[in-house]
């Protein structure tokens, strides 16, 4: 009966997990373009941080740097 109720609690939770928005849509995200996801979150997080001038340098060193 408790094996029972927790392979219930588990079933709930990744299907709550699973058809939350924010989350699925990142999933989704992450499985198409893994580096462009980490990327783009990582320059949006930099934007916050960095000066202007910084900023545009980072830009820059990402553009040389990138390969594809």
């Amino acid at each position: 009966m408790n094996n029972r109720k927790s392979e219930i609690d588990k079933i709930i939770k990744d299907m709550v997990k699973n058809k939350y928005l924010p989350y699925a849509n990142a999933i989704t995200k992450i499985k198409k373009d893994r580096k462009g996801y980490f990327q783009a979150k990582d320059i949006k997080q930099k934007k916050q941080s960095l000066s202007t001038d910084r900023f545009q340098q980072y830009l820059k060193d990402i553009q040389e740097n990138d390969t594809e």
